[in-house]
């Protein structure tokens, strides 16, 4: 064993022991994780981040994330899905073409792991529900608007995590989206809403990526729903897109996710389940 080897393996079983002790119910696996620099060390570690419920910390050397999970609330399935569709391939599941093509030009990694076949045909979530490989390997919201679909749920990402700087990146992800996008290729319907919400989504994606304060972060994201959904309705989507709501923030609010399971974006781990799925968008 070299002494890099040696230097690796001590790392990992530090981590595993930090990582332990804060999330209960503790497993600590390790799995192969496409990347290629720091800025992709935090994108795979802010989507596998789940407070008290996930976290993983991933080496650029080995493309190696060591994942620790609470096994009474999730699985590493389910982690393993958050970091595919935040752009990276892994030994479970592919990245989406579209989050891949969102990444900065510095993290479109060498995709080695997407000519090999999907290592879980058929998995669960923490909920239990079947999730099928196929699903997770397609884009989400497909086309020339995908990008700024994938910024905005990096940013309901990071709020789950209370992570106020996330949230800033992110959100200034999302407004350098709006701007890129390429109205000329927009089918006609998609082109109508697109006019109407495109200043909306860049002017609130400011507001947040303007403020360190997450409760000014969550009240602009709140206002985020209305146009993101209106887009969500009119843009083409391989898989359903949900709509959950919120009854206790400020008289109610809203935000879309891919996943069935209530993470509040509006109030993160304090109350991580409030809300419930209000209306399911299928194309």
């Amino acid at each position: 064993m070299t002494m890099k080897s040696i230097f690796l393996n001590f790392w990992a079983l530090t981590l595993s022991l930090s990582a332990s002790a804060q999330i209960p119910h503790a497993n600590t696996t390790t799995m192969e994780v496409d990347g290629n620099c720091g800025m992709c060390k935090k994108t795979i570690e802010a989507a596998a981040l789940v407070k008290h419920e996930a976290m993983a910390s991933w080496n650029s050397d080995t493309k190696v994330a060591t994942i620790t999970y609470d096994s009474a609330r999730t699985n590493v399935d389910a982690v393993l899905k958050r970091i595919a569709l935040a752009g990276y391939d892994n030994a479970s599941y592919l990245a989406p073409d579209a989050a891949y093509a969102a990444l900065p030009g510095c993290c479109q990694y060498d995709r080695t792991l997407k000519k090999a076949p999907v290592a879980a045909a058929e998995v669960h979530d923490h909920t239990g529900h079947r999730v099928e490989a196929d699903q997770v390997a397609s884009p989400a919201l497909a086309g020339p608007l995908a990008p700024v679909f994938t910024s905005y749920f990096k940013l309901k990402d990071a709020l789950v995590a209370s992570d106020a700087v996330q949230a800033k990146e992110q959100a200034a992800a999302l407004k350098s989206a709006v701007g890129a996008v390429d109205m000329s290729v927009l089918g006609h319907d998609v082109h109508l809403v697109w006019m109407q919400v495109m200043g909306p989504l860049a002017d609130l994606a400011g507001t947040i990526t303007n403020t360190d304060e997450l409760d000014a972060q969550r009240k602009a994201f709140k206002q985020l729903a209305t146009p993101i959904v209106d887009l969500a309705k009119a843009a083409p989507s391989s898989i359903p897109v949900y709509i959950s709501h919120c009854p206790m923030y400020q008289g109610g609010a809203d935000w879309l996710s891919l996943e069935k399971e209530i993470k509040n974006p509006f109030y993160g781990n304090t109350m991580l389940t409030c809300g419930s799925v209000k209306e399911t968008i299928v194309k």
